[in-house]
């Protein structure tokens, strides 16, 4: 409930007011006849769900093998989620072309802001004794969040290195494929 409740309050939000990329109306419009959701668009929900999966249920085991506290493990597991929804969010501002440019990271000035409120929120999650109580989790300490952090650079360029493999298997007819939705 908390991740939905911040993510969409500040994630989801701040792509409402992301900038159209370079050239989208020189792209050929969606056969009205294709499905919302391309056989690539399928891939990669599953390929980042997948990734998610993986950054969340390691650190939680991560964190269980190392101080034994399940709350300080749920805060660890929540932290790591909220991570991979934040620099997914950066991979996702570009959905075929690379993310690793000054536009693509800092081009949405509503995004760096609801990433900036999402920390805050994050934060509170984590250490105001309320919101520990109300939640079931503990505090982190600066071994933990090393982990999370190293684990939305990891989710990113994982998530980049598969861009650029499905471009260069794909040719420059995957760029535009799928950013109609093919």
């Amino acid at each position: 409930l908390w991740v939905n409740m911040v993510t969409a309050t500040t994630l989801s939000l701040a792509l409402a007011f992301d900038p159209t990329e370079p050239a989208v109306m020189r792209r050929p419009p969606r056969d009205p006849r294709e499905p919302l959701l391309s056989s690539y668009l399928v891939w990669r929900v599953i390929f980042v769900s997948l990734l998610l999966l993986a950054g969340v249920l390691g650190l939680f085991l991560w964190e269980m093998g190392r101080s034994g506290e399940v709350a300080v493990a749920r805060a660890a597991a929540v932290n790591a989620l909220v991570m991979g929804e934040i620099v997914y969010l950066f991979n996702s501002r570009r959905l075929t072309d690379s993310a690793l440019n000054a536009d693509a990271l800092l081009g949405n000035c509503i995004a760096l802001v609801a990433v900036a409120a999402l920390v805050v929120l994050q934060l509170a999650f984590t250490y105001l004794t309320p919101m520990q109580a109300l939640f079931g989790t503990g505090a982190m300490d600066a071994a933990s969040w090393g982990l999370v952090a190293a684990f939305g650079v990891a989710m990113f360029f994982v998530v980049e290195a598969e861009k650029a493999l499905m471009r260069r298997l794909r040719g420059a007819g995957y760029s535009r494929s799928a950013a109609r939705g093919a």
